[in-house]
C-alpha cells in the first residue's frame, strides 16, 4: 500500500457484496474514486473475468464515439483481434443504435467486467450512452459496468437503485471517515504530528485528497500548526510538487506534467531517463498518479489531476521554456497515437506551429464535421496573428471556427484571407496530402471570400496536383481524397462548370471509405446533380446515402446541407411544397450560416410559390441579399445567379414588375440563369411577340443549367402560342419535353402563367405529343399573372413610349424615330387609351412597373 493510500474494506464491500449490473463512483475530482476501482480490479474480482478499463481524457460527442472508445480498449487489451475489433467499430458507426451490434459481439461469451474512469467526458451523449448501459446490462446477466464521474448521469437516479439494476457509491460513501483519517497519519506520520488526524478530518471533511495533501505537507513539518481552518487551507493548497523532497523525483514530474498521461518512451523523450520506470514506481507509491490501460502491451501512468495542474501553472509562469519543450515532445506523442485535439492543445503550448497544424488536418481526416463548429477554437484562438500569417493551414483552422459561428464570421475574413493568398512557396516543405490539402484549402477559402471566379482555377490547380501524384499506399493522402475532392466540385459548381462539378463528385464518391465519410461526399452528388436539374441522377445518387450510417444528429448538420437541398429540390420537382420546406426540419445549425445559402434559399422561395406565399418571403430574400454582409455564399457566382432569376419570378408573380425588372438589368456572368424570367416579363408585360423573338439568344448565353434551359423552352413555347406561332411553340415543348424525359426536371411548370399552361396543354393533346403531355400532366396551376389587364401595345407603340423617355418633346421625337409628328400623336392617344392613363408621365410609370423599358436583359 502507497503512501497517502489505505486499504478500505468498507468501500470494497460495495463493490463485492450483491453486486448490482451497474456501480456508478460519484464525486469530485479528489475523492478516490479511481483508486479505489483500481485496488478492486487488482484483487477482488474473479479469476475468469475480463476486464476492459477505459480511462476517458477528452470529450466524447455521441455514443457511438463512446463505444467506439470502448472497442479500440478491447483491442489494446488483447480482448479483440485488430480484425475483429475493425469489423465492430465500423457496424458500431453505420447503425442509429449501437446496443444491437454489442449485444452480439458479448452473447454467450465469458464474464465481462468494463471500468470506465472519468466519465464525465461523455458530456452531452451521457443520457444516449446511460440509455444504452442500462439496456445492455440488462439483456446480458454476464457483464458488468463500473463507472467513475465527477458529473451527473442518469444512472444515479433513485428509479434505477429501487430496481437493483443500479448501485451508486457517492461523497459520503466515499469521503473518509474520522477513523480512517487517524489510521492513514498513523501510518504516514510520527505520533506527534498524527495527534492532529482528527483536526484534519474535520476542517476537511473527510476530503480524501486534502487529507492526503494535509497529510504530505505535514511530513516535511517539525511541529504540528497552529490549529484553524484557514491554516489549513493554505496547507491543503500547497503545491503538492514540493512535497517531493528528491530533486531528481521532482525534476521527473516537471518534465513530464505537460502530458496528460504518459508511457515509459514518452517518459524517456521528455526526462532523458534511460530506465523511468523506478521513478515512476516511486510516484506511484507516493500516491502521485496511477496506471491505467491504453495500450495491450503498455498502460499508460496518469497523474492526480490537482498535481499535474499545479505543476503545469508553475512551469506555464516560471519555466516557460521548459514547459514548451515538454509540451512539444508530449504533442507529437498523442498525434502519433491518433489522441489529436489533446495533442493541438499541446502543440499550441509549444509554440509547435507546423506540427499544429498538422495536427489540424488529421483532426478534419478523423471528424470531418470538426470544421462545422468552434469548438477548437479555444486552442486556436491562442496562436499570435504573425504565427497565423506564416502558417496557412493554422489561418484556415481559425478562419472555419469563426466562420462557424454567426457572432464571429466578420472576424474570419482576415484568417481566411491568408489562405486563399497561399503560393506556392508555401506549399514547398509540405508532403503530398499536406500540399494537396492546402490547395483544396485555398480553392475553397477563395469562395469564403468572395472570391469565386478564383476558386475554380485555384480547384484546377488543385486538381491537376491531384492527378499528378502516385497515392501508393499513402494512407493519409487515401483519407484526404474524398474530402478534397467535393470541395473541389463546389469550387467548379459555383463558376458555372458544372459537368467538371459532376465529373469531381463522382470521383469523390467512389474514393470514400468509411460509411460515414461516404455519406459525406454521396450527399455532395445529391445536391449539385439536384440543382442543375439532374434529377433522376439525383434521386439515384440519393438512394447511395446509408442512413443508418450518419453519426449522431449529422443528418441535420451543415454536413448534410447539400443532401437536403437536393432533397427539397427533388420534391419540388414534384410539386410537394411541404415537403420541400419540411426538409430543413431540425436544421436550424445550417440554414442561415451555410455557405449554400443561395441554393438553400432557392428551394425555400420556389416552395413558398407554389404554396402561394412568395410575397413575403421574396421580400425577405431580397432585404438579405441588400444587407451587408451579405448572406454566407452570395456574391459574384452561379448560385447567386440562379437565386436572382427565381426572385425576379417571384416579384412577377406578386406583380411587382418593378422590382423584377431590376433584377434583371443587373449584369451576371451567368445570364442563362435569368433567361427564363427574362422571357415571363415579357409575357407578363403583355409583349408574347418581342418574348418569343429573343429566346434563341437567350439560349445561347452562358450560364445555363438542365433546369434553366428546360424552364426557357416551355415559357417560350408559351410566348410562341400566345403570338400566333404553333409550329414554334411545339417545337420548343417538344425540346423541354424531352429534358423532362431525360432528366425528370419540371419545378419550372409552376412559373408559367396559368392560361398558357393550359393552352401548352392543349396544344400537346391536340398535336399528339405524348412525351409533352406527359411532362405537362401534372396538378398545378401556374401562380403568374397570364398578362396585363389591359391591351398590349404594339411593337411601334413600345417603341414610341420607350423613346419618348430621352424625348419628351413630341417634335423631338418624331424627328428621332422618322416620323410625323402626327404619327406620335396617334401612337401616344391608343397608348393611352389601352392602358387607361391620361399622360405622358402616367403611361411611363405603367411602363416601367411593367417592365417594358429598358432592355432589360444582360449584356
Amino acid at each position: 500500500m502507497h503512501a497517502g493510500a489505505i486499504a478500505r474494506p468498507r468501500l470494497l464491500d460495495l463493490l463485492d457484496v450483491d453486486p448490482a449490473p451497474v456501480t456508478v463512483l460519484q464525486a469530485p475530482s479528489g475523492y478516490g474514486k479511481t483508486t479505489l476501482v483500481r485496488q478492486w480490479a487488482a484483487g477482488r474480482r474473479p479469476p475468469e473475468e475480463r476486464l476492459v478499463w477505459v480511462a476517458l481524457s477528452a470529450e466524447v460527442e455521441s455514443d457511438r464515439a463512446f463505444w467506439t472508445t470502448v472497442i479500440a480498449a478491447g483491442r489494446r487489451l488483447g480482448h479483440l483481434s485488430p480484425e475483429r475489433a475493425g469489423v465492430v467499430a465500423d457496424d458500431v458507426d453505420a447503425q442509429d443504435d449501437p446496443v444491437p451490434v454489442l449485444r452480439d459481439l458479448l452473447l454467450g461469451r465469458r464474464p465481462v467486467t468494463l471500468i470506465v474512469d472519468a466519465y464525465e467526458y461523455v458530456r452531452e451523449a451521457t443520457a444516449q450512452v446511460d440509455s444504452d448501459i442500462l439496456r445492455l446490462t440488462a439483456e446480458l446477466p454476464q457483464l458488468r459496468i463500473v463507472v467513475t464521474t465527477r458529473a451527473g448521469t442518469t444512472l444515479a437516479d433513485p428509479v434505477h437503485q429501487v430496481r437493483d439494476a443500479v448501485r451508486l457509491i457517492g461523497e459520503r460513501d466515499l469521503g473518509f471517515t474520522s477513523e480512517e483519517t487517524a489510521q492513514l497519519f498513523a501510518e504516514d506520520l510520527p505520533g506527534e504530528l498524527a495527534a492532529v488526524a482528527g483536526d484534519v478530518h474535520r476542517d476537511t471533511r473527510g476530503y480524501p485528497l486534502a487529507i492526503r495533501a494535509a497529510g504530505l505537507a505535514l511530513r516535511s513539518r517539525p511541529q504540528p500548526p497552529t490549529r484553524g481552518s484557514d491554516e489549513w487551507r493554505a496547507i491543503v493548497a500547497q503545491d503538492l510538487s514540493s512535497q517531493m523532497h528528491d530533486p531528481a523525483l521532482s525534476a521527473f514530474v516537471r518534465d513530464t506534467a505537460a502530458a496528460p498521461y504518459f508511457d515509459l518512451d514518452l517518459a524517456q523523450a521528455l526526462t532523458g531517463l534511460e530506465d523511468a520506470a523506478p521513478v515512476v514506481e516511486q510516484l506511484e507509491w507516493s500516491g502521485f498518479g496511477r496506471w491505467v490501460p491504453y495500450l495491450a502491451d503498455r498502460p499508460v501512468f496518469q497523474y492526480v489531476d490537482s498535481l499535474r495542474e499545479a505543476v503545469r501553472g508553475d512551469l506555464r509562469a516560471n519555466d516557460s521554456d521548459r514547459y514548451r519543450r515538454s509540451a512539444g515532445i508530449a504533442a507529437t506523442w498523442l498525434h502519433d497515437n491518433d489522441e489529436h485535439e489533446q495533442a493541438l492543445e499541446l502543440a499550441v503550448d509549444a509554440g509547435r506551429y507546423e506540427l499544429a497544424g498538422r495536427i489540424f488536418r488529421s483532426v478534419l481526416l478523423s471528424a470531418p464535421e470538426s470544421y462545422t463548429t468552434d469548438h477548437l477554437d479555444l486552442q486556436l484562438s491562442r496562436i499570435p496573428r504573425a504565427a497565423l500569417a506564416q502558417h496557412p493551414s493554422l489561418a484556415f483552422a481559425r478562419g472555419l471556427a469563426l466562420l462557424s459561428n454567426p457572432a464571429t464570421r466578420g472576424a474570419a475574413v482576415e484568417y481566411l484571407l491568408r489562405t486563399a493568398e497561399q503560393t506556392p512557396a508555401d506549399w514547398r516543405s509540405l508532403d503530398r496530402p499536406s500540399a494537396f490539402f492546402q490547395r483544396v484549402a485555398k480553392s475553397a477559402c477563395l469562395r469564403y471570400v468572395g472570391r469565386y471566379l478564383e476558386a475554380g482555377p485555384a480547384a484546377q490547380a488543385a486538381l491537376d496536383f491531384y492527378d499528378d501524384i502516385d497515392i501508393g499506399d499513402d494512407g493519409r493522402l487515401v483519407e484526404l481524397r474524398a474530402i478534397g475532392l467535393r470541395q473541389l466540385a463546389y469550387s467548379f459548381f459555383q463558376v458555372g462548370e458544372l459537368e467538371r462539378a459532376h465529373e469531381v463528385v463522382a470521383r469523390a464518391i467512389t474514393t470514400a471509405t468509411r460509411p460515414w465519410s461516404r455519406n459525406y461526399t454521396v450527399v455532395y452528388g445529391v445536391g449539385l446533380s439536384a440543382i442543375a436539374g439532374r434529377s433522376r441522377e439525383a434521386a439515384h445518387t440519393a438512394r447511395l446515402v446509408d442512413a443508418r450510417a450518419w453519426p449522431r444528429d449529422h443528418a441535420h448538420t451543415y454536413v448534410n446541407a447539400l443532401g437536403r437541398i437536393g432533397n427539397a429540390m427533388l420534391r419540388l420537382d414534384e410539386f410537394d411544397f411541404t415537403g420541400a420546406l419540411a426538409e430543413y426540419d431540425d436544421c436550424d445549425s445550417f440554414v442561415q450560416t451555410a455557405e449554400f445559402w443561395p441554393f438553400l434559399t432557392w428551394t425555400l422561395l420556389q416552395a413558398r410559390l407554389g404554396l402561394g406565399e412568395s410575397g413575403p418571403e421574396a421580400q425577405r430574400v431580397a432585404d438579405a441579399l441588400q444587407a451587408w454582409p451579405p448572406p454566407p455564399g452570395v456574391g459574384e457566382n452561379f448560385g447567386t445567379s440562379a437565386l436572382h432569376g427565381l426572385l425576379a419570378v417571384a416579384w412577377l408573380s406578386d406583380g411587382r414588375t418593378r422590382e423584377a425588372a431590376e433584377l434583371l438589368r443587373r449584369p451576371t456572368r451567368w445570364p442563362g440563369q435569368v433567361a427564363p424570367a427574362q422571357v415571363l416579363s415579357r409575357l407578363t408585360g403583355g409583349d408574347a411577340a418581342g418574348a418569343l423573338h429573343v429566346v434563341p439568344r437567350l439560349e445561347s448565353l452562358p450560364g445555363h443549367s438542365i433546369r434553366s434551359r428546360a424552364g426557357l423552352a416551355t415559357l417560350g413555347a408559351a410566348a410562341a402560342l400566345r403570338a400566333g406561332h404553333p409550329d414554334a411553340a411545339g417545337a420548343l415543348l417538344d425540346r423541354a419535353a424531352s429534358l423532362h424525359v431525360e432528366h425528370g426536371v419540371r419545378a419550372h411548370l409552376l412559373h408559367v402563367p396559368g392560361k398558357d399552361l393550359e393552352a401548352l396543354r392543349d396544344l400537346a393533346r391536340h398535336s399528339g405529343r405524348a412525351a409533352a403531355s406527359a411532362y405537362l400532366d401534372v396538378d398545378v396551376v401556374g401562380t403568374i399573372d397570364p398578362g396585363v389587364a389591359v391591351s398590349p401595345l404594339t411593337a411601334q407603340e413600345l417603341a414610341v413610349l420607350r423613346a419618348s423617355i430621352d424625348h419628351p418633346r413630341r417634335g423631338d421625337l418624331a424627328a428621332a424615330l422618322h416620323l410625323s409628328p402626327e404619327t406620335v400623336k396617334s401612337h401616344m392617344r391608343s397608348i393611352y387609351r389601352k392602358w387607361g392613363v391620361n399622360t405622358r408621365e402616367g403611361a411611363l410609370e405603367r411602363g416601367i412597373r411593367l417592365g417594358l423599358l429598358g432592355d432589360g436583359e444582360p449584356g
